[in-house]
């Protein structure tokens, strides 16, 4: 669909238009360049006419993927859309040329080749609105409509079918196979004691097998004789809900009763009474299955009466924000199937005429490659096992199966089914989310994605909406990133030691399908594969993930705005072979490159909003990259010795990750221009630098190390300004002798991580750490601790879920009394020598999943208290811990421990 295109181009133009910059060089210009006022009018013109596009476009049936009409149609406007990006960032990049002094300024007006470029930019901005002109008016005379009345049936036939592909394809009871104790847990809340009404909601990606667990349930006979009066109802996309309610009574109501006269003409309001007063007094279970939103749930709520009886609602979904409408503790989640079921049930299909049902040992290498594609989706394992099951058992003919199969999902009418449920997870995306899922298929097969890399890659492409001064952009990306995950087409793989989810990954088959729209929407070009075809056609991003030619590969490209290589050599002469379709460039990710030098053009691409050239070569940063005015994000961990001074120019940089020390002093004197700066990593301390930070009142990361004692007042005068911190690290420059003097520092009310390492003044908790409301990390190291601090501790953080303690505390007992740290997760005590005891009362840390212990020298015996510690999955036993303690454990002490699920090493 083209609105996703349509949005970012709005986007983009509502950024070049409202930037303060742009004003200020726009009015400078504005007597002596007319044209460059010309450009800005039609741009406003433009951004009026895709707002109406925009609108039309939302509503077009996303099932209308055969009206050839309609999908020339929106070829003509996805077009004309990308003609306007190239305007948008062909202004932004001419005005980047002209910022800097008066007097270059005054040089470049005088230039005729400047003049002639704002003209030609003001004739094309009037080309492409006249093509906007000529595709509404086509609309008109090709009677395109956001639906055509005269394919509704055929539209919502093909709706249904998409609808029960999954349910097709996996429902054999004969060949059902895995989440067994999923179906075992299902059918115990259904047939459980529990009198009150009850939903069940059953989620996770499309086809898992929801609606074939559900199914085999809701069939079985002990089930149907549980229950008085049942429903199955397949809740489409697009629904009303007045036919949603007539359907639910239409099966409610058996044949021998007489269905109301006048049901087809009662409003929803009468269809609701009437539920209410047939279910009254019936014990009766519903299954919606398949639904896309909460949208209808408050009038279904209503109408599904609670007459406590025992009465079930079971709802299987692809969201999470739907299954949260379930009962506590009825939510169930299913898994992709482990890699051994994968395995049996897929021989069960592809070898299903073979005596046994094994794979033969000729293909069991390729049939291991496919059941790895496949990720343990078992829509994707039955449709392929069946698939392959009619071909001949014949080496080379599997293998060049798999050779193609990313062309046999997109193409094969067979495999369809597999295609039409994944892509009904798409269609279902707001559009706001579309950019930001295909450019998720732009990391290699497996990859790990990190969530602040992704976030920040998503604002520098400008797919991010502003909403207003309460809240960030990164906050904004974070809630699409979450809404993706919760929608099944991310998978969560890593979560940091409070929770949050820090990295993701897609699954193969989502991936193909976020490949093949990519492709048909000129989105991005993937070269993931050595034989991948070089020609972009067109496309805007490129993500380089096999050893190829590079520069082959850019120079058959049109204009692009993101770059992102995943290979590691790249030819010296690259980047100025490939430099003219760089121009409008926002994304260059060169991280893991061996490049020794930053290319000489590059501080001309004055639109780069992302630049990585992280674990690089690199050995300096040149001064010309002050001229990347309008550069966010910038990240040089590497062999960089030193940055410039001239960093600080670089007045709309949000976040700067660098290596230790790599802050040049120079720089530090200036680094209040960087009043935008959101995230700093990795800085060692200077007086100047200290001084100076306070200007940084929008920081939320900030990491600095080599404090002196005689930074205290500066430094914590300072942080107090960063209002919005929420992550803070101070290391000591000496551990024995800087001590971290907290007294100057006010409350931080949105800190969510803090690590100190360094003596604490007075070996004693800081009173302010009781204005961290928000606290859900603590890690202190050095601290010089007099006293055991997880009374106070306990006290100030009720939130607090990771709990670091690193010889800080010269005691010999550590005491966690009932009711402390109720959201503890993660507690790790390390190398406090003096420690020989450490006493868990019973309710102390009741959610602690993993504890690591290491190089405690004085602890010789076992805690008892790890008895009480119900829900510990993990204990850790790091390096240099007593001989005697590992004795005891696997011996004497053993009944302590025997509840834990894992005990070794970390």
């Amino acid at each position: 669909m083209a609105e996703a295109l349509v949005i970012v181009v709005l986007q983009k133009i509502t950024s070049a238009l409202g930037e303060e910059g742009l004003k200020i060089i726009g009015s400078k210009l504005q007597k002596q360049l007319p044209d460059v006022q010309e450009v800005t009018n039609r741009m406003r013109l433009l951004q009026s006419d895709f707002l109406m596009m925009q609108a039309f476009i939302s509503q077009v049936d996303v099932h209308r993927s055969t009206d050839k009409v309609l999908e020339a149609w929106l070829e003509q406007v996805r077009q004309a859309a990308h003609e306007a990006e190239d305007i948008v960032d062909e202004f932004i990049y001419l005005v980047g040329q002209m910022e800097g002094t008066d007097g270059f300024l005054k040089r470049a007006l005088n230039q005729a080749a400047d003049v002639k470029k704002w003209r030609k930019l003001a004739a094309q901005a009037k080309f492409v609105e006249d093509c906007l002109q000529k595709i509404t008016e086509m609309k008109k005379r090709f009677d395109v409509s956001a639906t055509d009345s005269r394919k509704d049936n055929a539209s919502s036939y093909s709706c249904r079918l998409q609808h029960l592909s999954e349910h097709s394809y996996l429902n054999d009871d004969d060949d059902f196979l895995g989440n067994a104790e999923e179906v075992k847990r299902l059918t115990e809340w259904l047939s459980d004691v529990r009198k009150d009404r009850t939903v069940i909601s059953v989620y996770g990606m499309g086809g898992l097998g929801k609606t074939t667990i559900a199914s085999s349930i809701y069939k079985k006979e002990e089930i149907k004789r549980m229950f008085i009066c049942r429903a199955w109802i397949s809740v489409s996309q697009s629904y009303r809900v007045k036919d949603l309610l007539k359907r639910i009574l239409l099966q409610l109501m058996s044949k021998k009763e007489n269905i109301p006269d006048g049901i087809d003409t009662m409003d929803c309001v009468n269809l609701v009474e009437l539920l209410q007063r047939y279910l009254k007094d019936r014990r009766y279970l519903i299954v919606l299955d398949d639904v896309w939103s909460r949208d209808s749930w408050p009038l279904l709520d209503s109408a599904f009466v609670k007459n406590n009886i025992g009465s079930r609602i079971v709802i299987t979904t692809r969201i999470q924000a739907v299954a949260s409408l379930a009962d506590g503790n009825r939510e169930m989640k299913l898994s992709l199937l482990p890699k051994e079921e994968a395995w049996t049930l897929f021989c069960q299909k592809a070898f299903a005429r073979l005596d046994g049902r094994s794979c033969p040992l000729n293909l069991k290498a390729c049939s291991e490659r496919i059941v790895d594609k496949c990720q343990g989706l078992p829509l994707a394992l039955v449709a392929l096992g069946s698939l392959l099951s009619y071909k001949e058992i014949d080496e080379h003919e599997w293998e060049l199966f798999y050779s193609q199969l990313r062309w046999q999902l997109s193409n094969n009418p067979e495999l369809s089914w597999v295609a039409s449920v994944l892509n009904l997870s798409y269609n279902d995306l707001p559009s706001y989310l579309k950019n930001c899922f295909l450019y998720c298929g732009m990391f290699p097969e497996d990859y790990h994605i990190e969530r602040k890399r992704l976030i920040r890659l998503w604002i520098a492409e400008g797919f991010i909406e502003d909403r207003g001064p309460e809240t960030t952009l990164s906050d904004v990306a974070a809630c699409y990133l979450k809404e993706l995950a919760d929608r099944s087409l991310l998978q969560v793989v890593d979560k940091n030691e409070y929770g949050r989810p820090k990295r993701f990954q897609m699954h193969d088959l989502v991936r193909e399908l976020s490949l093949t729209i990519s492709k048909k929407e000129k989105f991005a070009t993937t070269w993931d594969h050595p034989n991948s075809d070089c020609n972009s056609d067109r496309s805007r991003r490129l993500s380089l993930q096999k050893d190829g030619n590079l520069t082959q590969t850019v120079t058959n490209s049109a204009q692009l705005r993101s770059v992102i290589v995943f290979v590691e050599e790249v030819l010296p002469s690259w980047f100025k072979d490939c430099y003219p379709n760089f121009r409008l460039l926002r994304v260059l990710s060169l991280r893991h490159c061996y490049i020794q030098k930053i290319p000489d053009n590059l501080s001309n691409l004055f639109n780069l909003h992302y630049l990585d050239l992280g674990y690089t070569k690199l050995k300096e940063i040149p001064r010309s990259i002050g001229k990347l005015g309008n550069l966010q994000t910038l990240y040089l961990n590497g062999s960089v010795m030193e940055l410039p001074n001239d960093v600080t120019l670089l007045t709309k940089l949000q976040h700067l990750i660098i290596d230790v020390g790599r802050f040049g002093s120079s720089a530090s004197n200036k680094i209040c221009r960087l009043e935008h700066l959101q995230a700093l990593k990795n800085i060692e301390a200077n007086s100047c630098m200290v001084r100076n930070l306070g200007c940084l009142t929008r920081m939320r990361s900030l990491g600095i190390r080599k404090v002196l004692e005689s930074y205290n007042t500066d430094l914590w005068t300072s942080v107090s300004r960063m209002t919005a911190l929420t992550s803070l690290s101070v290391i000591a420059a000496d551990r024995d002798r800087d001590v971290l003097d907290m007294s100057d520092l006010k409350p931080l009310p949105y800190l969510e991580k803090l690590m100190l390492s360094g003596k604490l003044d007075k070996g004693a908790i800081p009173p302010v750490f009781g204005h961290f409301p928000k606290l859900k990390s603590l890690r202190l190291c050095f601290s010089g601790l007099r006293e055991d601090p997880l009374s106070l501790l306990s006290a100030m953080f009720q939130n607090l879920g990771h709990l670091n303690l690193y010889r800080c505390y010269d005691g010999t007992r550590l005491t966690f009394r009932a009711g402390w740290f109720p959201m503890l997760k993660h507690l790790y005590l390390s190398s406090m020598g003096e420690l020989k005891e450490v006493e868990i009362e019973d309710g102390a840390m009741r959610s602690l999943h993993r504890l690591e212990l290491w190089g405690l020298k004085s602890l010789t015996s076992v805690p008892e208290g790890l008895v009480h510690l119900k829900a510990l999955q993990q204990l850790c036993i790091g390096s240099m811990m007593p001989d005697e303690f590992k004795r005891r454990l696997a011996g004497r002490d053993r009944w302590i421990v025997e509840h834990i699920p894992y005990i070794g090493d970390p």
